[in-house]
């Protein structure tokens, strides 16, 4: 039981936990759970980004370009029933959308911040983050959403109010940023081109979505 919330089993899925009717309640915080994080705000303010100017421009230009906007929309392939889909694999599949939504949120919550908070001092950081919450927001939204086809969500709300927060420099958030959008983005593309190869392991639509994206 997560602390102030009283926790009953979903109906459809008697193996998960609901806060209350159609809400799912957080997993138990572990080592490998996505984590919310925070940073030294004041020394991003300080930072000298003269140097890096030109590149940082550039992008803002194409995160402004927003060519992924018309990409991750629910299209008539998610508008069908998913009862069929049971046991184990429905079980882990809601487990894998609950953790990748919930890694999209903290990136959301870290950007918006640091976009917050830099406004005045970087202001080039500062859009460029906000940008980047943008993004992970999309991304964060449209997980829920397919959490929605099981009859499940995620309270985010709560998430961003009781979620431990986890310290990490600024050079560890770029550096983690960096590794970890380019390790996630070839396992959807690797799973996307392993769906390709073989049709009658695709079971849901979501990973369509990567098509164009290589």
């Amino acid at each position: 039981m997560v602390k102030g919330l009283l926790m009953v089993k979903s109906l459809d899925n008697p193996s998960v936990e609901l806060s209350k009717s159609g809400v799912k309640a957080p997993v138990q915080e572990t080592l490998l759970t996505p984590r919310f994080y925070t940073t030294d705000f004041d020394t991003v303010a300080k930072m000298d980004i003269s140097e890096n100017e030109p590149e940082l421009r550039a992008i803002i230009d194409e995160l402004k370009a927003d060519y992924n906007r018309h990409h991750f929309v629910r299209d008539d392939e998610f508008k069908q029933g998913w009862d069929h889909i049971v046991g184990e694999k429905r079980l882990a599949f809601i487990d894998f959308l609950e953790r990748s939504c919930t890694s999209e949120f903290s990136g959301f919550l870290l950007f918006k911040e640091l976009s917050r908070r830099l406004k005045d001092s970087q202001p080039l950081l500062s859009e460029a983050f906000a940008y980047l919450a943008r993004d992970e927001a999309r991304h964060a939204g449209f997980l829920n959403k397919s959490m929605a086809d099981f009859n499940l969500s995620l309270d985010l709300s709560y998430l961003t109010k009781n979620r431990t927060y986890t310290f990490f420099p600024i050079e560890w958030v770029i550096y983690t940023v960096y590794l970890s959008e380019k390790i996630g983005y070839w396992r959807y593309i690797l799973v996307y081109r392993h769906m390709e190869k073989n049709p009658e392991y695709q079971f849901y639509p979501l990973f369509r979505k990567f098509e164009s994206c290589n």
